[in-house]
């Protein structure tokens, strides 16, 4: 096995960033989905319920990400490292945590761009958000994500897939932070305790997936597809699964191109 592609997706449910390498904390990659757009009530926006999130699209530039609407090109640019609002109790689904607005005016901006009245909030360092505790192992912690630090799926797995739909999807439909080369279809699904570089990470669930995944990347219109031809071969009682959840054992650098050992 080797790390093939690696992934962040800073604001939660915006688009994702490629990256050669990146260090692993104890909540995940880093800058992943310590971002996250709020509502009114301080609840967590998503691509479930407003798709046309997907036409924003996310680049970092040293301490500074970006934002654009790709529909017209018109963008916003803060600082990864300064936000401007005191912490308040946010809510990403039952759990409640801690977290600042960067600022109005990017606030602003992206009520304007979605037509909803929204908040950027960032995660600092000092909020804990604890990982669900039937599948904890000590106490772990996670950024917005929907639960878990890292979600790995392998290429092989993409491929069996799409050799069953008419038209193909791309990786980025499922979110990963970590693809895999060198398995079965659907390898990862079993792993446990692995280690890349001075990283070591532990597969705890598999992920159920939901209609984000048919949401496609041009903001077209909604398709059934994937989750139609997921649900009948990959179906675990209601639940449609594709990839698999991770918990941080030991933090470290990780590369694209590095092996993996199985623990």
């Amino acid at each position: 096995m080797q790390v093939s592609s690696l992934y962040i997706y800073p604001i939660k449910s915006l688009s994702g960033i490629e990256l050669k390498e990146s260090n692993v904390s104890n909540r995940g990659l880093a800058l992943d989905r310590r971002w996250v757009l709020v509502d009114e009530q301080n609840y967590h926006v998503t691509q479930r319920e407003m798709p046309e999130m997907v036409h924003l699209k996310v680049a970092l530039n040293d301490s500074s990400l970006k934002v654009s609407d790709s529909r017209n090109g018109e963008s916003i640019t803060f600082s990864t490292k300064n936000t401007e609002g005191d912490n308040e109790l946010v809510k990403v689904w039952d759990d409640e945590f801690y977290a600042a607005e960067v600022s109005k005016k990017v606030s602003l901006w992206f009520s304007e761009t979605l037509k909803k009245q929204v908040r950027l909030m960032f995660q600092p360092d000092s909020s804990s958000r604890l990982i669900d505790e039937r599948y904890a192992h000590d106490g772990e912690i996670v950024s917005n994500a929907d639960g878990y630090p890292i979600l790995i799926i392998s290429e092989e797995s993409l491929a069996d897939l799409n050799a069953r739909l008419t038209e193909p999807v791309e990786m980025l439909r499922f979110r990963p932070n970590i693809v895999l080369s060198g398995l079965e279809p659907f390898g990862e699904d079993s792993l446990g305790e692995i280690k890349i570089g001075d990283a070591e990470i532990t597969g705890v669930k598999n992920c159920s997936r939901c209609i984000m995944v048919t949401n496609k990347p041009d903001g077209s219109a909604r398709d059934k597809e994937p989750l139609k031809t997921l649900a009948q071969y990959r179906r675990d009682g209601k639940k449609v699964l594709f990839g698999r959840n991770f918990l941080i054992a030991k933090e470290g650098m990780i590369k694209v191109g590095m092996d993996v050992k199985v623990l």
